[in-house]
C-alpha cells in the first residue's frame, strides 16, 4: 500500500527512559535508549551494584551488532 514505508520508518525511531531510585531499599538503576531512521539503537543504563560501585553501560546496536562499553564506578555518584 502506498505509505506503509512510511508507516515502518516511523514506527522504527522511538526513545525511552526510566530512573527507579528507592532511598528505603537502596535501588538505583535506569536505562534511556532511542533508535534513529537508519535502524541503530543507542542507550546507555546504570545499576547501583551491593557492593557500592555503580555499573554504567554505553551501547550501540546495528548491522555489525551489539558494541558496549561497561564501566565502574566507586562510591556514590548521581546520575
Amino acid at each position: 500500500m502506498p505509505g506503509d514505508n512510511n508507516l515502518n520508518q516511523y514506527a522504527s525511531k522511538y526513545a525511552f527512559g526510566y530512573r527507579i531510585r528507592d532511598f528505603h531499599t537502596g535501588n538505583d538503576f535506569g536505562h534511556k535508549q532511542n533508535r534513529d531512521l537508519h535502524g541503530v539503537t543507542r542507550g546507555q543504563y546504570h545499576i547501583l551494584l551491593p557492593d557500592g560501585r555503580v555499573q554504567n553501560v554505553i551501547y550501540h546496536a546495528d548491522d555489525t551488532g551489539f558494541h558496549a562499553d561497561v564501566s565502574f564506578e566507586s562510591g556514590t555518584t548521581t546520575h
